[in-house]
């Protein structure tokens, strides 16, 4: 197993004077029992006596109590933090706004999650028509006294008549499905468990396609690792028993397998994977057939492929092969032989994701960790930029081949998410849910600046300031953050938690270390070697002089 501290780090450094410098009382940690767990690897006794702690918490009681006092402890010592109480008052009003998720569209209804402000969980709301009545479908702020269970993800059916979601209970990576019926509000008898790290495809209306473990042996639902990854059909109406399996790999248990369909219900899509790289197999199933004999339309472990739509037997995918940035390619799966030629060659930017909306292509790039989208003709030509409102990140521009209307978001370091739709046709946008704070965004300056690596490499960073900080030009308290590893790009985003920081006078300084995916695959794995944790501790301290 590689070795993950090697090739990530993820670092808050507070640099310049403490902000309210103070004497804090002397810290006395709860004890903590020592066992006599030795073991001998290649020839060397290694003594390990804090095994017992790996215990579950949910089952044993000495690791449960040791938590309760490291918490009560940890309470203690950040209770006597000076003006703590002023930090947690804003953030708790910086919190307290209204915010929606994107709205998934299915049929003539439109499904969205909505919290009003400080609720532990978002609800979900659908509208029968665009300017409908918002109605309540689910609230799990009522399924758990400590809020710990979860809405983790939910489709809709292709007309909109059922809602297929999955409950995370506890933080766990379990899942369990359930069906509603949208019209009543009725949770159907369809219970579907044992499901983790899955995605979830309609097929039709009457049926869906999951992925899920074998269900684990007594006491090892949490501590044990988990093999044998497929993926399933199952009938509404029907016991989990019958599902019946649509895709396996036996031969190597250690796969993991994840399915999506197409808008038109030809194709259901499989990606595999193994462990985190993003590196994947393809294999299609025409769900047109009675049988639904799997298909190889990309083999080897090789690059990353995502699925964009399909129409009929063509397939779009935003991959990595041959074009570290990513291209968007297109595959016919027409003949006995998949044919692939390309749609829209690699930019200077990174092409992150890409949806078919309408008769249209937009495609959403990310240049220096901030984003920008472009629109095209299926056929890749006739770009047009899509203007965005400054530095941050959008996310989103999902559609339907046939259907001009899609949702997009939009947030930056000095703005909560915004909801906006746009007719891709005519080119009109129109907000449809913007966030009321009680700050203006206009009073926070966004720098983002270059510094050089110990190599020479230029490395991005953001800078966020309140203006008048700037004008002042004197050095103020800053929180540096770095990061660089599993190909995870980091951009802008609104955090009440710096906000508040960021208003009480302090600089914010995001840096975007190699290793991460801001420059795609040269800047996460350059020449097949990983970025080492020396060399990004050396770029994020280089980003503070």
């Amino acid at each position: 197993m590689r070795n993950i501290l090697r090739w990530t780090t993820a670092l808050s450094v507070l640099a310049a004077s403490p902000a309210f410098a103070n004497e804090l009382t002397d810290t006395n940690y709860p004890d903590t029992r020592r066992g006599d767990v030795v073991e001998t690897l290649f020839g060397e006794e290694i003594a390990d006596p804090y095994r017992w702690l790996e215990n579950d918490v949910r089952e044993d009681k000495e690791v449960a109590d040791w938590v309760a006092r490291q918490s009560a402890f940890t309470d203690s010592y950040l209770k006597q933090l000076p003006q703590r109480g002023w930090f947690e008052e804003k953030v708790r009003g910086l919190l307290d706004f209204e915010r929606f998720g994107l709205p998934d569209k299915a049929g003539k209804r439109y499904f969205y999650t909505r919290n009003s402000g400080l609720l532990n969980q978002s609800q979900l709301f659908v509208r029968d028509g665009l300017d409908g009545e918002p109605r309540l479908l689910i609230d799990p702020n009522t399924w758990a006294s400590d809020g710990a269970t979860a809405l983790s993800g939910w489709t809709p059916s292709k007309e909109g008549s059922y809602l297929l979601y999955s409950v995370q209970d506890g933080g766990s990576d379990w899942r369990i499905l359930h069906v509603l019926d949208v019209a009543t509000g009725k949770v159907l008898e369809d219970e579907i468990r044992w499901v983790k790290f899955s995605d979830l495809a309609w097929v039709g209306e009457k049926g869906f396609l999951y992925s899920r473990y074998p269900a684990p042996g007594e006491g090892e639902a949490f501590q044990s690792a988990n093999y044998d990854h497929t993926v399933y059909y199952h009938e509404l109406g029907t016991p989990q028993s019958q599902d019946v399996v649509v895709y396996r790999t036996p031969e190597h248990p250690e796969y993991n397998h994840s399915v999506t369909a197409t808008q038109d219900g030809h194709w259901a899509i499989v990606t595999s994977s193994i462990g985190t790289d993003a590196r994947f197999e393809i294999h299609a199933i025409d769900l047109t057939r009675k049988d639904w004999t799997p298909r190889v339309v990309v083999g080897g472990f090789d690059d990353a492929w995502e699925l964009v739509e399909g129409m009929g037997d063509k397939l779009w995918f935003v991959t990595n092969k041959d074009a570290p940035r990513k291209r968007l390619v297109q595959i016919d799966l027409g003949g006995k032989t998949p044919k692939m030629h390309e749609v829209v060659p690699q930019a200077e930017d990174i092409l992150e994701r890409a949806g078919i909306v309408g008769n249209r292509l937009v495609l959403n790039y990310m240049r220096d960790a901030a984003s920008h989208a472009v629109i095209v003709g299926l056929d890749g030509k006739s770009a047009q930029e899509f203007s965005l409102s400054g530095i941050g990140t959008a996310s989103g521009f999902h559609g339907k081949p046939g259907d001009p209307e899609t949702f997009y978001s939009f947030t930056s370091f000095n703005r909560p998410p915004s909801i906006f739709r746009m007719n891709i046709e005519t080119g009109e946008t129109t907000p449809f849910a913007e966030p009321e704070m009680d700050f203006d965004p206009e009073d926070f300056a966004i720098e983002q600046r270059f510094y050089a690596s110990k190599d020479g490499t230029k490395v991005p960073m953001f800078i966020v300031r309140r203006k008048d900080v700037v004008a002042a030009g004197k050095p103020v308290p800053t929180l540096l953050y770095g990061y660089g590893g599993f190909d995870i790009a980091l951009t802008p985003g609104f955090s009440a938690s710096r906000m508040a920081w960021i208003q009480a006078g302090g600089a914010y300084v995001l840096a975007n270390l190699r290793g991460g995916g801001e420059y795609g695959r040269a800047w996460h794995d350059p020449d097949g070697a990983r970025t080492s944790r020396t060399s990004l501790m050396i770029s994020l301290r280089r980003a503070s002089t």
